[in-house]
């Protein structure tokens, strides 16, 4: 939203085709390219109202997105067309409400991530997550992964973005995050396999922070 901390907005366009890329290249066996892939069902949790799901929508995947504050889901649906009567909403009481649009392909969940959604258990393609590992307390981290494992499928693909620091690593938000602290057994390491480092994925206007990408893979459940 304006006027939010550009620790976490990044409305640029290329940024968004470039995550969309990566999860392609490593989702997808073949060289597929963002406009020649089999649709993919992507979640995006806590994603306020970052553009990547208008702009995986209008490569023809199947987004949802989670986010707690209404104007930042309000935001989102502004960028999908001027027509409100696209979008429906119903109240689901204990899931709080749900958007739906009249394509079928986008889903927004006004409510907390942290909720059990049998209905979103086993759905997911793909997971693309930016900077919401780094923003959660250390004590909100374990429910979070085990939320984001259950709404995984097997095999499937989670994309994610975090801040590395050059100093200050020990405060935040944003945290600063390493392979090793994503593949904490009490964050995602009892669920994923590590699968890249991406290294820097866009540069950030901020001096001594880098914007770095990891790929994870679900694994089997037993």
């Amino acid at each position: 939203l304006n006027g939010g901390s550009p620790c976490w907005k990044v409305d640029d366009l290329d940024a968004k085709e470039k995550a969309l890329a990566h999860i392609i290249e490593h989702h997808h066996a073949g060289g597929s390219s963002p406009d020649n892939c089999e649709p993919m069902r992507i979640l995006c949790p806590l994603a306020g109202d970052d553009p990547f799901v208008q702009y995986a929508w209008s490569k023809g995947h199947d987004v949802t997105a989670i986010d707690i504050v209404p104007d930042a889901l309000k935001a989102m649906r502004s960028q999908f067309g001027d027509d409100v009567d696209d979008w429906t909403s119903e109240n689901q009481q204990k899931n709080g409400l749900v958007w739906k649009h009249r394509s079928g392909r986008a889903t927004l969940f006004e409510g907390d991530i942290l909720m059990k959604r049998p209905e979103l258990v086993n759905s997911f393609d793909v997971i693309y997550d930016k900077d919401s590992f780094g923003a959660l307390s250390l004590e909100m981290r374990p429910k979070f992964c085990e939320r984001l494992s259950e709404f995984h499928k097997d095999g499937g693909t989670l994309y994610i973005e975090v801040k590395n620091k050059e100093t200050g690593r020990e405060f935040g938000p944003p945290y600063h995050v390493e392979k090793e602290c994503l593949m904490n057994p009490t964050a995602f390491g009892t669920w994923f396999e590590h699968k890249a480092s991406l290294g820097e994925v866009y540069p950030l206007k901020m001096p001594g922070m880098k914007q770095t990408g990891h790929i994870l893979r679900r694994a089997l459940r037993r």
